[in-house]
C-alpha cells in the first residue's frame, strides 16, 4: 500500500499547481518537496505506478518536463481510505479523509451492509474484536456463540421462538428417565465433505462428561445405523432441551481436525467458515446442509477499530441509540453483567468483605459513576438481579472495610466496549476506601481465577428461556471455581431436583435469588440489544435473538420492484 507520506506529497503537488496539468521542471519539483532531485524522480515513479499521475520528462536540461494529474485530491485520499478499510483500519481511513467522519460514513457504507456480487448477496457487518474461538467444546463469549450456531448443528435445536426442534436428530423417544433414544439424519455431511457417521456423533457427544451440564452421561452406543441410545446415571426427564446447548453441537472428530481448528472450524451447519483471521471473518452458505440453505450467500464480519464503530456504522450487538427513545427491535438482554466474587480463595471468602463488596459495587453506586454518554453508548439499565425484572438487590447502608486492606485484584476481559469502563469506576469507588486495584486483564480466558478477588463477567446467555442457566450456572458461569464447594452443591441441587422431575418448572428465581442474597453474584448492567432498522437496509426477517444478533440462515433480500 502506498504510505501516508507518499499522499501527502501528491497533495502538495496537487496544491501547488491546483490539480492543473503543467509544464515544468525537475528542479521545480525538488523545490515543491524539498527533496534531491535523485528522491523527486523516485516519489514521481511511486506516483505514476499508483495511477496518480502522469510524468513525461524532457529530455536536455532547461526542457519541461510534462505533470499530468490523473487523480484529484480526494479520489486519492478515498482510495487510500478504501485500502485502509480493506484492512479495518477505520483510525487510519478516518485520518486520510482529513477526520471528518461523513466523508467516512460515505466511503464505509460502499463496503459494509447489503452488497450485490456478480449475483450473490453478500451482508457485511463491522464488530469490534476478532472472532478467535468457535470451538463449542470450549468456553465462547456472546458473539462467537452466536457464530457457532450458524457453522455447527447439535442433536436438537431452538428455534427463534425458543421452542425445542430436531436438527441432526430428526426424532427421540425416552425409553425411560435414564435411557433416550435418538433417530439419526442420514447423509449428513461436514463443510469438508466428509460423512457424518453415528460413530463421529457417538465421539462427540462422549466428550460432553467433562461438563457439570452432561456429567450425568454414562454411556453412548447404536444399537442400529443412524440411532444413538444415551444412558445416564441419574433420572433427566430434560436432556433433548440440554443437548439443543451450543457446548453440545457435534464436532468433527479431533483426528480430522486441523491445527487452526478453534477459528476455521469445520461443521455440519447452515454456514461454512471460508477464512478468519484479525481483519475479518467470512461465512459461506453450505450448499451441501441437510436443511433449508440459506438464501446469503456470504456474511463477512469486519473487524474495525472500536473507537470508531459506533459512529461510523453501528454493530448488531450494540445498535447505535439516543437518550430519548428506543427502537422497538431492540430488547435487553436476557441475562446481566455482573460481578463474580471469589468467594473460595479471595478476600470475599470472609463474608464481611462480601458484604461490604456487594453493599459500594452493586449497580445502584456504579450506575452514578458512569459518564451519562457511556450509559446511552452501549444501552446501560441498572440491574436489579441476575435477569431483568427480577428484584434481588436493594439499597443497603454505606459500609465500611471490615478490616485494612490494601489491595484487591480484579479481573476483566480486556476487549470489550463495557469492561473497562466498569474496571475505573470500581477503581474510584474503592479509593474513598483507601484501597488500591490490581487489574487482571486477559483475552480468551482468565489462567489463575483462583488468584482474583473480583472478576467482571457478562452472562451471554444465548436465549431468553429461564432453564437457559443451568448450562449457564453449572459450567461457562465459572460459579463453581470462585464460590465454596457446599454452595456450588446446593445450587447444582436445585437443576438436579428439576431435571429429575421434582418440580415442574425450572427453578431459575430461587437461583438467581441466591446466587445473589449470599453476594456470590452482584448484578449491575442489563443491556439493550438489537438490530438497527435503519442500516439493516433491505434485509428481511432481520429479528435480533438473544445474543444480539440475527440468524444469517434465516434473513433474505427483498428486491426493490417497480410494482
Amino acid at each position: 500500500m502506498s504510505s501516508p507520506r507518499l499522499r501527502v506529497q501528491f497533495e502538495t503537488l496537487f496544491q501547488h499547481f491546483d490539480g492543473k496539468n503543467s509544464d515544468v521542471q525537475l528542479e521545480d519539483i525538488t523545490e515543491i518537496l524539498f527533496c534531491t532531485r535523485r528522491n523527486a524522480r523516485i516519489v514521481l515513479n511511486k506516483l505514476e505506478e499508483e495511477g496518480w499521475i502522469e510524468w513525461h520528462p524532457a529530455a536536455g536540461r532547461g526542457k519541461l518536463s510534462q505533470l499530468i494529474f490523473k487523480r484529484s485530491k480526494a479520489d486519492v485520499s478515498e482510495n487510500l481510505a478504501k485500502r485502509y478499510l480493506e484492512e479495518g483500519k477505520i483510525g487510519q481511513a478516518l485520518e486520510v479523509l482529513d477526520s471528518d467522519a461523513a466523508k467516512l460514513t460515505q466511503v464505509i457504507q460502499g463496503y459494509l451492509g447489503l452488497q450485490h456480487r456478480e449475483g450473490e448477496q453478500v451482508v457485511r457487518l463491522p464488530y469490534y474484536r476478532p472472532l478467535s474461538m468457535l470451538n463449542p467444546h470450549l468456553q465462547m463469549r456472546r458473539t462467537e456463540i452466536h457464530i457457532a450456531r450458524q457453522i455447527f448443528s447439535g442433536l436438537t435445536k431452538l428455534d427463534d421462538n425458543d421452542v425445542l426442534q430436531p436438527d441432526l436428530a430428526h426424532t427421540w423417544e425416552m425409553r425411560s428417565a435414564k435411557h433416550w433414544r435418538f433417530y439419526l439424519r442420514p447423509g449428513v455431511r461436514f463443510h469438508n465433505g466428509e460423512l457424518l457417521t453415528t460413530d463421529m456423533v457417538i465421539e462427540s457427544l462422549l466428550e460432553l462428561r467433562r461438563l457439570n451440564l452432561f456429567s450425568h452421561l454414562q454411556s453412548v452406543t447404536t444399537p442400529s445405523p443412524w440411532v444413538v441410545d444415551i444412558h445416564l446415571f441419574k433420572d433427566d426427564f430434560h436432556l433433548p432441551l440440554a443437548l439443543s446447548e451450543s457446548q453440545a453441537k457435534i464436532l468433527l472428530p479431533e483426528r480430522l481436525r486441523s491445527e487452526d481448528y478453534h477459528i476455521r472450524p469445520v461443521g455440519t451447519g447452515p454456514y461454512m467458515v471460508q477464512s478468519n483471521d484479525d481483519k475479518r471473518l467470512i461465512l459461506r452458505a453450505f450448499d451441501g446442509y441437510f436443511g433449508f440453505r440459506p438464501l446469503l450467500d456470504q456474511v463477512e464480519v469486519w473487524v474495525i477499530d472500536e473507537a470508531y464503530s459506533s459512529m461510523v456504522y453501528p454493530s448488531l450487538s450494540k445498535p447505535i441509540m439516543d437518550a430519548s427513545s428506543l427502537s422497538d427491535e431492540v430488547e435487553l438482554d436476557p441475562g446481566c453483567t455482573f460481578l463474580l466474587l471469589n468467594k473460595r480463595s479471595g478476600v470475599a471468602k470472609d463474608p464481611r468483605w462480601a458484604e461490604f463488596l456487594a453493599s459500594v459495587l452493586n449497580g445502584y453506586q456504579l450506575f452514578s459513576y458512569v459518564p451519562q454518554e457511556k450509559v446511552i453508548e452501549l444501552g446501560l439499565l441498572q440491574a436489579f438481579g441476575i435477569k431483568p425484572g427480577w428484584i434481588d438487590l436493594y439499597p443497603k447502608p454505606n459500609i465500611e472495610p471490615p478490616t485494612e486492606l490494601e489491595r484487591i485484584s480484579v479481573a476483566y476481559q480486556a476487549q470489550h466496549p463495557m469492561f473497562p469502563v466498569i474496571a475505573k469506576t470500581i477503581k474510584t469507588i474503592l479509593k474513598r476506601y483507601h484501597i488500591d486495584v490490581d487489574f487482571v486483564k486477559y483475552d480468551a480466558s482468565l489462567q489463575e481465577p483462583e488468584c482474583v478477588d473480583v472478576w467482571i463477567k457478562a452472562m451471554g446467555i444465548a436465549t431468553n428461556r429461564d432453564d437457559a442457566l443451568a448450562g449457564w450456572l453449572l459450567d461457562y458461569s465459572n460459579i463453581e471455581s470462585m464460590s465454596t464447594d457446599g454452595d456450588f452443591a446446593r445450587w447444582s441441587q436445585l437443576v438436579d431436583l428439576w431435571r429429575e422431575g421434582g418440580c415442574e418448572e425450572f427453578p431459575a428465581r430461587e437461583i438467581g435469588r441466591q446466587l445473589v442474597r449470599s453476594c456470590q453474584v452482584i448484578p449491575m448492567f442489563h443491556c439493550w440489544l438489537g438490530v438497527n432498522k435503519d442500516h439493516s437496509g433491505a434485509l428481511q426477517n432481520a429479528k435480533c435473538n438473544a445474543l444480539g444478533w440475527f440468524d444469517f440462515s434465516q434473513v433474505w433480500v427483498k428486491p426493490e420492484l417497480d410494482n
